[in-house]
C-alpha cells in the first residue's frame, strides 16, 4: 500500500487558517520570513500564531521559509518559534544547505522550467536531492520570483525527481488538479499556498479551497488508485 501523501499548507497568517489546515488534514504549516511576499509574518505576528498552535490536539511540523539569510538568523527563529524544517528558497549552494541541514531538516526549493526533460531535471535536483536531511521542493521558474509563482509545472519531470528524491511538489496545485497531481507524480508530499487562498486576494487563505484541497490531496487521489 503506498504511504499516506503529506500536505503542507505554505503562507498561514492566522491562528484561525492554522487551526482550519490541521483540522482539514495539513501535516505541515509554512511560516513566510521573506519581507516582500504578501504572506510575510512580523515576528509578533509569527509569535502569536504558534502559540495558537500549541494548544492544537494535533500539532502540525512547522515550517520556516526563508530566501537568502544568514543561518545564524534561521538558528535563532527555528528555536524561537519551535521549527521542524527550514524551508531554503534562495539561492544557497549545495555547501550551504548541507551547513543547514545540521541545524533542521532542510526542504530546498527547486525552481524548474516550465518544460523540461526528466534527465535533465533529475541533473538540477541531484547537488541537493543527494544530501542528507534535504527533500526537495518543486516549484515552477519564474523570473524575478522566489517560488510561489502559482505556474503549474512539468509533472513528467517532478516524476522522475520524486522517484528518487524525497520530494514536496509544489507550482500551481489547487483542489481541481491535486489529486490528478498525486497519482502522477506519486511525490513524498503536495505544498499549496495560492491555489487554496481567496481569488485576488493573495496572501488570504479561503477556508473552503483549504478543506477542498487537502480532501482531494488525499481521499480522492486514494481513490483514484483503487479503481485502476
Amino acid at each position: 500500500m503506498a504511504p499516506e501523501v503529506k500536505i503542507k499548507i505554505c503562507g498561514i497568517k492566522t491562528p484561525e487558517m492554522a487551526l482550519k489546515a490541521v483540522e482539514s488534514g495539513a501535516d505541515l504549516l509554512g511560516l513566510v520570513f521573506y519581507p516582500p511576499s504578501p504572506r510575510f509574518l512580523t515576528d509578533e505576528a509569527a509569535a502569536g500564531l504558534v502559540e495558537s498552535i500549541a494548544g492544537f490536539e494535533r500539532k502540525p511540523g512547522l515550517v520556516g521559509l526563508f530566501v537568502n539569510v544568514p543561518l545564524e538568523e534561521m538558528a535563532r527563529k527555528a528555536e524561537q518559534y519551535g521549527l521542524d524544517y527550514l524551508q531554503l528558497s534562495g539561492d544557497e549552494t549545495p555547501a550551504q544547505v548541507a551547513e543547514i541541514s545540521r541545524v533542521r531538516p532542510v526542504i530546498r526549493a527547486l525552481r524548474l522550467p516550465a518544460t523540461i526533460e526528466p534527465e535533465a531535471a533529475l541533473e538540477l535536483a541531484a547537488p541537493f536531492g543527494s544530501l542528507p536531511g534535504v527533500t526537495l521542493l518543486l516549484d515552477t521558474h519564474k523570473q524575478g520570483m522566489y517560488g510561489g509563482t502559482g505556474q503549474t509545472g512539468d509533472w513528467q519531470a517532478a516524476r522522475a525527481i520524486a522517484q528518487n528524491y524525497p520530494t514536496l511538489l509544489a507550482g500551481g496545485l489547487k483542489p481541481g488538479n491535486v489529486a490528478q497531481a498525486v497519482e502522477l507524480v506519486r511525490p513524498w508530499g503536495v505544498d499549496v499556498s495560492s491555489g487554496v487562498e481567496m481569488d485576488g486576494a493573495p496572501g488570504v487563505k479561503d477556508p473552503l479551497k483549504i478543506e477542498q484541497f487537502c480532501h482531494a490531496a488525499r481521499f480522492d487521489a486514494a481513490l483514484n488508485r483503487a479503481e485502476k
